[in-house]
């Protein structure tokens, strides 16, 4: 999962980002939830996939598991004595196990896979185990709405449902959802806490630190810092400067390191030399002297070598139109970003990095001075 910086500019936060909220975590059913169709999808979906079975000597199919979703008791045993030696030595990483109640009294365990002599696991076509009604609720978790009968949106049906016919068969499968979601919870602050340094004579709101606040070495931010404020009460030159030194540093000891060595090839041209093979590309783009030394060194190992193929002027400026920048903007109820957040922190169809901060400069710098500005922590 992700978290990533959001600048709301404007009053009215939380109804800002309420059309951005995504419903299958929140449950909160209003009018950004919209029913979408996704039965040919799921059509699509029934068609290619496959699951297991075990098949019996006779050739009979049989499930592994209870209608109930849990692993059949029949095709497990007790690990022996030696298994459980091993079990304390290397947690079973050669023996295929499942942990659940079993049903008979003992609780919570492990039991090893073990199927009876002569039985095979096989990979059959789920269309051939199952109709399509019963994919649809297994896959997607639509409960099906029998003949006649109208959805419980309030309970049964709330995320979804499956229309069936007066055959049971399937008619339309609906996905409540809403497509503009965004986050899941945010939070005043989080990680980003603290995020406007605010002028001698400014006044702002602090919200609550993120889980940073857990490790050894933090520190709270100090009085002159908010994470709600006027355009007027935010140092805005302040916070460029402060990130016009450090960028300097950073420059200079970046350059001090790779000084006499051959210069760095981008990881984009390493990619169009070896025509997009990857693994060719990585291992050429890391074996780059330059990259290796600041790999090796402390205080440089997190560096994107790439952030520094260019002047010192250029790598300064973008850092100081960087330095008042989010992940993404909600004005006027409207949602931009620079890229698209996704699993694990995955940026998709990213936006220039320097055309996205230039922009997002540009916007700061052209609102009015009373202006209510605020950094909420997103999560997706």
């Amino acid at each position: 999962m992700s978290h990533y910086s959001v600048l709301v500019i404007g009053e009215n936060v939380e109804e800002q980002l309420a059309p951005f909220h995504e419903f299958e975590c929140t449950g909160d059913d209003n009018e950004y939830v919209q029913d979408v169709d996704d039965t040919e999808e799921a059509r699509e979906s029934y068609k290619a996939d496959k699951t297991t079975m075990y098949k019996d000597p006779d050739g009979n199919l049989h499930s592994p598991w209870t209608k109930e979703g849990h692993a059949k008791s029949e095709f497990y045993r007790d690990p022996t004595p030696k298994e459980e030696k091993e079990r304390e030595e290397t947690g079973y990483s050669n023996l295929s196990c499942t942990s659940q109640d079993w049903g008979d009294g003992r609780g919570y365990r492990d039991r090893i896979k073990c199927l009876p002599e002569g039985w095979q696991e096989v990979e059959v076509l789920t269309s051939s185990v199952e109709t399509f009604a019963e994919f649809i609720k297994g896959y997607y978790g639509h409960e099906p709405v029998a003949f006649g009968e109208s959805p419980d949106l309030d309970e049964t049906h709330k995320y979804g449902y499956v229309i069936l016919d007066e055959k049971g068969e399937v008619v339309r499968s609906i996905n409540r959802t809403n497509p503009n979601k965004k986050w899941d919870w945010w939070t005043l602050g989080g990680r980003w806490n603290g995020f406007f340094k605010t002028k001698k004579a400014g006044v702002g709101v602090m919200g609550a630190p993120g889980l940073q606040s857990a490790h050894e070495d933090y520190e709270p931010p100090t009085d002159d810092r908010a994470d709600v404020c006027t355009k007027d009460d935010i140092d805005i030159d302040g916070m460029r400067d402060e990130a016009e030194r450090e960028a300097g540093k950073s420059y200079d000891l970046y350059s001090k390191i790779v000084a006499g060595l051959p210069p760095i090839v981008s990881w984009e041209a390493t990619v169009e030399k070896h025509n997009k093979d990857y693994a060719a590309a990585r291992e050429e783009y890391n074996a780059q002297p330059a990259v290796l030394v600041l790999r090796k060194n402390e205080e440089t190992t997190w560096y994107d070598a790439d952030d520094y193929l260019c002047s010192r002027e250029v790598f300064i400026q973008r850092s100081r139109n960087a330095a008042f920048s989010t992940f993404a903007v909600v004005k006027d109820g409207k949602w931009y970003e620079r890229g698209e957040m996704g699993w694990w922190g995955v940026v998709r169809d990213e936006k220039d990095a320097d055309e996205w901060y230039t922009q997002f400069a540009s916007l700061v710098d052209s609102l009015p001075g009373d202006t209510v500005m605020t950094v909420v922590d997103c999560h997706i």
